[in-house]
């Protein structure tokens, strides 16, 4: 018999918190850009995805992707110039769908 998934219940704050650990990250990302692989950095991001994906809604789960992914990218970069204007860019689309599911979670 299969297991049925059923998403799981955090409160606002409880998002709200985890995206500031994450955001914490992020810049830690930055301060090491172009330093190369930093494996217990990357370990850490790949859990703020985990935790974030849980979180949000299926559809989020990319721009969760897209923002850890970009930070690995600034890390691993030779010229980390373009790779951070990237990291911004999915940072500001990850806080943006957070606020969103914030929102819809208040209105239920």
């Amino acid at each position: 018999m299969l297991a049925t998934l059923r998403p799981m219940n955090f409160s606002p704050d409880e998002l709200q918190q985890e995206l500031a650990r994450t955001e914490a990250t992020f810049a830690l990302a930055i301060r090491h850009a172009g330093g190369g692989h930093d494996p217990a950095l990357e370990r850490q991001l790949d859990g703020h995805g985990r935790s974030l994906r849980a979180m949000l809604d299926a559809d989020a789960a990319l721009v969760v992707d897209d923002a850890i992914d970009a930070a690995k990218r600034v890390l691993d970069a030779a010229d980390p110039t373009a790779p951070l204007l990237m990291l911004e860019m999915a940072r500001t689309n990850l806080a943006a769908v957070a606020r969103r599911s914030s929102r819809l979670r208040d209105a239920a």
